[in-house]
């Protein structure tokens, strides 16, 4: 169930995302997303979406999956860089 971005703006991990983001100036991993009808879905990556969205990004890194597929999803988010936001 999709969290009330109201609710996930005030979550300590959206606040460490956007100073990291504030800090370096961009969005490190693409967000994931899928194609519904004529708009893409954010299947992973909503806090850096909203955090964007915030700072007045006009463009945001994406890589587009090709289904919602649980596996796909998991394998994809895997292949991203890991880093720790508190150290940047």
């Amino acid at each position: 169930m999709a969290q009330n971005p109201k609710n996930q703006r005030k979550s300590d991990l959206y606040k460490k995302i956007k100073k990291h983001i504030e800090k370096t100036g961009y969005i490190i991993n693409p967000l994931l997303v899928v194609k519904d009808n004529d708009k893409y879905k954010v299947v992973y990556g909503n806090n850096r979406y909203l955090v964007a969205e915030e700072l007045g990004y006009e463009e945001i890194p994406i890589q587009i999956l090709k289904d919602e597929d649980n596996k796909t999803i998991i394998n994809a988010a895997k292949t991203y860089k890991e880093i720790n936001i508190d150290e940047t």
